[in-house]
């Protein structure tokens, strides 16, 4: 039986350095089995309730509600994405251009799309006419390469089998079916939010560096609390989109978890594996070192979630990373790595 105090101890030992050495300065960290909650530690401005920028673990959230239409069999996990999508199917280029783009290749990057690309700076254009101007101006891409654009489509997928728009499919099909609570888009200003950075910098230096231009990025020095750090979902779908936008605090992550932990469905077991000809990507998770026996996934502003069902261990940990007035924050690989050793090892003692 794992040592709960010296498990808490641990967590809030590691979570006291990591922030000393500058990765964070606010996060909120749980540890938990497939049952209940073990530890849960929380630093700076975080409490246990506290909602953060989930950032790319929405793309979690939006392969979570893919899944679970595939085994209610209402898709199909090789369907092409063109074919959900009238829009793709349509136009001529976009229809050569995702040809052979299935459900299965966008959960696990192996799309051929590039990896990012500032929609925002089409502005006036709809999603459509954004897209096929980004791809017809940017290189495909080779084997597994994670991708924003994937995540887009599988937004825009969700809205069109469910015929309802992004947040009510997150709000019904997710939160409420599996009773995980606090995780929304567009937060509520009353909530307990933690503030995710200070303006864009880093998008700033991304489209300077291709030579694009933007001039509505928020000022660098407000603090984003409430809206989404990343700016594609922020100034291009305006807070709602498959791949950022999700507001939610740990524990919503952590039931989210437990249940890909508990679940017998086999589709839902396999995505948390390594898939054939995909290295280190399962169905909408990632796999590999950083994960012990397990799966998980990351988000830009700091967040990250992992689990292992053959252990009975997870770890979500979210911080804000970005919220420095500097523009090259620590990454916390290093602190999540760290963070997931311990409570593997402990799982096993």
């Amino acid at each position: 039986m794992i040592d709960r105090r010296r498990l808490q101890r641990e967590m809030e030992d590691v979570m006291a350095r990591y922030q000393a050495a500058g990765y964070f300065p606010s996060a909120c960290v749980r540890v938990f089995n497939g049952r209940e909650t073990l530890a849960c530690a929380c630093v700076g401005e975080a409490k246990e309730q506290s909602l953060f920028d989930a950032a790319s673990l929405t793309k979690i959230a939006t392969a979570a509600q893919v899944l679970l239409l595939i085994s209610a069999g209402k898709l199909a996990l090789d369907e092409e994405i063109a074919a959900l999508l009238p829009a793709l199917s349509a136009d001529e280029y976009l229809r050569g251009r995702t040809k052979g783009i299935t459900l299965r290749r966008l959960l696990t990057h192996a799309s051929s799309l590039p990896a990012w690309y500032p929609f925002y700076t089409r502005q006036g254009e709809d999603f459509y006419a954004a897209l096929k101007y980004a791809l017809s101006h940017t290189e495909s891409s080779q084997g597994v390469e994670y991708s924003d654009l994937n995540f887009m489509l599988l937004g825009k997928a969700l809205e069109a089998v469910q015929h309802k728009p992004l947040e009510q499919c997150l709000k019904e099909d997710l939160r409420e079916a599996l009773d995980l609570g606090e995780i929304t888009y567009l937060p509520e200003k009353t909530l307990p939010l933690i503030p995710s950075s200070y303006g864009n910098p880093i998008e700033e230096n991304m489209c300077r560096e291709r030579g694009l231009v933007f001039d509505q990025f928020r000022p660098k020095d407000r603090p984003v609390i409430g809206e989404v750090n990343d700016g594609n979902a922020h100034y291009f779908f305006r807070g709602v989109s498959g791949h950022a936008g999700i507001f939610a605090n740990a524990e919503a992550y952590e039931r989210l978890c437990r249940f890909f932990m508990n679940t017998d469905d086999p589709l839902l077991v396999l995505a948390q594996r390594e898939q054939p000809d995909t290295p280190t990507r399962g169905l909408g998770f990632q796999t590999g070192i950083p994960y012990p026996h397990g799966c998980g996934h990351t988000g830009f502003t700091g967040t990250g979630i992992y689990f292992s069902r053959s252990a009975n261990i997870g770890v979500i940990s979210f911080t804000n990373r970005l919220f420095y007035p500097r523009e090259n924050p620590n990454a916390t690989w290093e602190f999540r790595r760290v963070l997931h050793e311990a409570a593997y090892a402990l799982a096993g003692e």
